[in-house]
């Protein structure tokens, strides 16, 4: 894909910058396929996209995986090299991953990463920690959406 974007802060008159994006497969398993992301510009030539993720703290209650989800708190970022189950859209310019936690999908994380000057950033996630035969994530990042 080719990414064609402008500085933060360049001028009215500026040229706008093109960055390459190219995504590779690179494992499958039951329910989940992996790929890295590559991108490439003239400045910076050719490097590995790294994505933040949160770091979960889940609690069940009665400590039960299989029970009600009491809370979901995000403790901190770490980065992934890897998205799981994960597409380019370029008319959104995201990319998005899903991580299934069982082949059926009612438990997973999602994240969705916006690329702006530049780069790549974690906009949203969101998580289903319940394994309770339903789809219904709750937001526990949001800079998608305005306050």
């Amino acid at each position: 894909y080719s990414l064609r974007y402008k500085d933060a802060g360049a001028g009215v008159n500026e040229p706008e910058r093109e960055t390459r994006l190219f995504r590779f497969f690179c494992s499958m398993a039951a329910y989940n396929e992996s790929a890295v992301y590559y991108v490439y510009d003239d400045v910076s030539g050719v490097r590995q996209l790294q994505f933040a993720s949160p770091e979960l703290d889940i609690h069940y209650e009665n400590n039960d995986s299989e029970g009600k989800v009491e809370a979901i708190n995000v403790t901190g970022f770490q980065t992934d090299d890897q998205l799981v189950n994960s597409a380019y859209d370029d008319a959104t310019k995201t990319i998005s991953s899903l991580n299934k936690w069982r082949g059926v999908g009612d438990a997973s994380s999602a994240g969705t990463y916006l690329f702006r000057n530049g780069n790549f950033s974690l906009v949203q996630y969101d998580v289903d920690a319940s394994y309770d035969g339903e789809i219904n994530p709750q937001t526990v990042v949001d800079y998608n959406t305005a306050p």
